[in-house]
């Protein structure tokens, strides 16, 4: 074991140096800093370990990941990067410094195309830095459970990165104040290639979804749209159900439960539910296409969790020829 962490680092970016029992794990628990933290390293045979995903769950403050940060750097043929909860304590100019130092190293890295942040509070108002720095189109980003602002929202809808997305998730970036026409302008960017699209729990409200529902309606590939955890009204819910009828790609469907679920203070009505959920049945029959939708509560009334994941589906299967 190196007692310099550092040094540690550098073993794992640098495979030549492992022990060869070493390289053959795919999990490594490191000691970084003076803290633990877990990294999941998934190679291929023979293949560096630059060229695959890094996974890093770990819960960092600022100053920590900017150290780690040119290690980083150093795998330029990194694909993918998974990285959660970096945290940041009042936003000064030393922090914008480290924002500055960690986004950086994305110039280093041509050739990512999966990038997930998970919690990264330091993004917010700062998210034009990184997408000045990426070098190539990205196919899937993940930026969830954090805080952003309208401007990192419109300098993500005009980032010449995400015109060939195939997968986007901003499940958790409260959104509820945001102008409905960025999430349209954001879609009418990606339509031609997006295949899954994840909007779970970011406060979308019935004029917003409304807005945008002409640019999802002309997502032709797309397979999967989740939108759990949106408080939307059953009117809404009927034009989103239209809407989407025209995509033929279009599988996994999950939808909140129309806010005339609920009493004022959230309490659930559970004979409301049962007649919304015939009611959006007959919606599905009106259309006419064998269709299966996931309505989902929120919170959930058995475990307490942000969306519950115990319900059955709504199925309509076209009734076969006489």
């Amino acid at each position: 074991m190196y007692r310099i962490a550092t040094d540690f680092c550098v073993l794992i970016l640098y495979p030549p140096v492992f022990p060869n029992s070493l390289m053959s794990s795919s999990c490594f628990l490191v000691a970084a800093l003076g803290m633990s933290m877990y990294i999941s390293c998934h190679m291929q045979t023979n293949q560096p370990l630059s060229r695959n995903l890094l996974s890093i769950s770990y819960t960092w403050n600022l100053p920590t990941l900017a150290t780690f940060a040119p290690f980083l750097g150093e795998m330029s043929h990194l694909q993918r990067l998974r990285l959660s909860h970096v945290h940041v304590s009042a936003f000064k100019k030393q922090e914008h410094d480290h924002v500055v130092h960690v986004t950086s190293q994305f110039r280093r890295q041509g050739h990512l195309w999966d990038l997930h942040l998970e919690s990264p509070s330091f993004l917010e108002g700062c998210l034009d830095q990184m997408l000045r720095c990426l070098k190539s189109p990205l196919d899937s980003l993940s930026i969830t459970k954090c805080w952003l602002t309208e401007s990192d929202l419109t300098h993500l809808c005009q980032s010449p990165d995400i015109s060939q997305l195939k997968s986007l998730d901003l499940s958790g970036v409260t959104m509820t104040d945001f102008q409905p026409e960025l999430l349209q302008v954001l879609l009418e960017k990606v339509a031609a290639t997006m295949q899954e699209m994840d909007f779970d729990v970011c406060g979308i409200m019935n004029f917003q979804l409304e807005a945008f529902l002409p640019a999802l309606s002309r997502c032709s590939q797309l397979r999967s749209f989740s939108l759990y955890g949106n408080l939307l009204s059953t009117a809404s819910m009927e034009k989103l159900l239209r809407h989407t009828a025209v995509l033929p790609c279009l599988s996994q469907e999950h939808y909140p439960a129309p806010q005339e679920t609920y009493r004022p203070r959230g309490v659930l009505l559970e004979a409301r539910l049962a007649q919304l959920r015939a009611q959006l049945l007959e919606i599905l029959r009106d259309l006419g296409h064998p269709r299966i939708i996931w309505i989902s509560l929120s919170p959930c009334p058995r475990c307490g969790e942000a969306v519950c994941h115990h319900m059955e589906p709504i199925i309509y299967s076209c009734p076969a020829p006489a």
